[in-house]
């Protein structure tokens, strides 16, 4: 799986809102620092044809990161959206494995857990993620989801969606849209997938936000 994205990030509670914007328009092929206090980790991460690549599909990726730093005012809510393309060769591997938007106490440059958020990142103890797994299609686990970490515990799937995100072979291409809000809680959209995320209003109350906290999107 090949995964490519372009970012805006604001905080809405804020005025002026404090905001992070990037299209990579200006950086040439195979850059790997934007000179903006962002982070891209990962062998295959780089910037390529004004876009970020995380993973590239036949080749072994394995975890990659775009990390952006704290932003003031994050802890009275946010909204995140980026445009996404993802790439699966033909009969080579069914599409795998996935990625995550994570919002939380992982430190700069963590390569996170991928369509697993940060489960298992070393002290990481709060996180919310929202999911997007790719593998393996007919399986019961894939599909679009919220989760999240607190106090160091699994919160579990606040919410989820099961279905195919790409077939064998298959280009897929749309955009991805989170928000949260400690009053109102998760909302995650997104279009051009197979199976796609429509979740409004999902209760977090276990998540509390920091306005230290990092944004980090992880893929593998």
């Amino acid at each position: 799986m090949c995964l490519m994205v372009f970012f805006i990030l604001l905080m809405p509670e804020l005025v002026p809102a404090a905001t992070y914007e990037q299209d990579f328009n200006s950086y040439p092929n195979g850059t790997t620092d934007l000179g903006d206090g962002t982070m891209i980790v990962g062998s295959s991460a780089s910037v390529q044809n004004g876009r970020l690549q995380l993973t590239r599909d036949r080749g072994i990726s394995g975890f990659a990161s775009f990390s952006i730093p704290a932003l003031e005012g994050s802890s009275l809510g946010f909204r995140a959206s980026f445009d996404i393309e993802l790439n699966d060769s033909i009969n080579f591997n069914p599409p795998a494995d996935g990625f995550s938007f994570n919002y939380g106490n992982a430190p700069m440059g963590d390569r996170g857990a991928a369509e697993e958020g940060m489960r298992t990142r070393p002290a990481v103890t709060e996180n919310l993620s929202f999911e997007v797994d790719t593998w393996m299609n007919g399986d019961p686990e894939q599909g679009v989801n919220i989760s999240g970490l607190s106090n160091g515990l699994d919160v579990g799937q606040l919410a989820f969606t099961n279905g195919i995100i790409l077939n064998d072979g298959q280009r897929v291409s749309g955009t991805i849209e989170v928000e949260w809000d400690p009053a109102s809680g998760a909302s995650f959209r997104t279009t051009g997938l197979q199976t796609n995320a429509e979740f409004s209003a999902i209760d977090t109350a276990e998540f509390t936000g920091d306005d230290s906290y990092t944004f980090i999107i992880s893929a593998r």
